[in-house]
């Protein structure tokens, strides 16, 4: 790995920078995008400030493409894309505004589609390295596999995501970039805080979807992902079965999913009764 040129969005906290710390120390030169410039260049810094920075907001294509031609400008190859940026609501489907639907599509899914649209060209030009022109890793969700309630909208753009991943695995591969999708269930970052705010509302200090993994423990698995690349990395392998099998069993996991409903409801009953 020493020498990639990877592309990191969502860099300034959580996952995002669990991974440019680790990618760094691996010796590869980084590109680090974020919306919170400061954060980025406090990063940089940290790993002694050889590394590109550049804001941007990843749902407005124009910052997308802005993102992809200064890292090539600046290292003349995207080795690595890591699709990270993104973030959820609390709210339930029947309930979320038409705008934040969007929004949210935009930054999580489109925000992915057009980083990929724009980088793939500039991996196809490139010689290979180990065999491969270039590697794309979307950090999806465990709730790709199956829909969350109250995180409905998230989950739909995390399926959407791993949807994406499966099909340009097969598109790609044959033209020398390798896909892989990364599917963390409840990891400690700013993310539950960040969607309480978005959304006003509130998640119970025990629930189905409560912290279980570090950001460094996922960052971990992803860089393993990409030493030996493989389709799809899930940081604890446990839930893949357990989401196989409320797949196979759909009323199972609906039971399993009733308490967590009742919980948050309980937690957010004042603001959501009527005035």
């Amino acid at each position: 790995m020493d020498g990639m040129v990877a592309l990191i969005t969502g860099a300034s906290s959580g996952i995002g920078r669990a991974l440019a710390e680790q990618l760094h120390a691996c010796g590869v030169k980084l590109a680090l995008c974020a919306r919170r410039m400061e954060r980025l260049e406090d990063l940089n810094a940290m790993l002694g400030g050889g590394h590109l920075t550049v804001r941007a907001d990843v749902s407005r294509a124009e910052d997308c493409a802005a993102l992809i031609d200064q890292t090539v400008g600046r290292y003349g190859r995207i080795d690595l894309l890591v699709c990270n940026a993104g973030y959820g609501l609390i709210c339930r489907v029947a309930d979320t505004p038409l705008a934040e639907m969007r929004d949210i599509f935009a930054t999580n899914v489109f925000g992915t589609t057009e980083c990929v649209r724009l980088a793939v060209p500039h991996m196809l030009k490139q010689e290979p390295r180990d065999g491969l022109r270039g590697h794309i890793v979307i950090v999806s969700s465990a709730a790709a596999r199956r829909g969350l309630p109250y995180f409905g909208a998230y989950s739909a753009t995390k399926a959407a995501q791993l949807s994406l991943a499966e099909a340009l695995r097969v598109e790609l591969k044959p033209r020398g970039i390798y896909v892989t999708s990364v599917h963390p269930v409840g990891t400690d970052t700013e993310f539950f805080d960040r969607a309480s705010q978005t959304s006003g509302r509130q998640l119970p200090r025990r629930s189905a979807v409560e912290v279980r993994q570090t950001p460094q423990h996922v960052a971990r698995c992803i860089v393993r992902g990409i030493e030996k690349p493989r389709p799809e990395v899930w940081p604890a392998r446990s839930y893949r079965w357990l989401l196989a099998l409320a797949a196979a069993f759909p009323s199972l996991g609906d039971r399993m999913l009733a308490g967590h409903v009742r919980a948050i409801d309980r937690s957010n009953r004042s603001s959501d009764e009527p005035s």
